[in-house]
């Protein structure tokens, strides 16, 4: 069955996995399959066969990039560490 991701095209079977398709997509596009997110409408798809995911002949997925966010823990235990400390200056100021 033919499946479109953006504006490309893919054969694939309906009993090939999730994984497989994001690996097919990694080899077109150049983008890492750690980091592929794909959706078909509101849902996205985490795991298992296309078909048990609702992927029919000529739907169309969108791709989306999952980034990576929030502080290096270093940066955050420091500055957790930070605001401990003023939080217990504030606490004996106010007795």
């Amino acid at each position: 069955m033919q499946i479109f991701v953006g504006s490309t095209a893919y054969n694939v079977d309906a009993t090939d996995s999730v994984e497989s398709l994001k690996l097919a997509i990694e080899n077109k596009e150049f983008v890492p399959s750690g980091q592929i997110r794909l959706m078909r409408g509101s849902d996205i798809l985490e795991g298992g066969t296309l078909a048990a995911n609702g992927v029919e002949e000529e739907d169309e997925l969108a791709m989306a990039l999952e980034v990576q966010a929030g502080m290096r823990p270093k940066w955050r235990k420091k500055r957790m560490r930070r605001l401990r400390r003023k939080r217990r200056k504030m606490r004996q100021r106010a007795r």
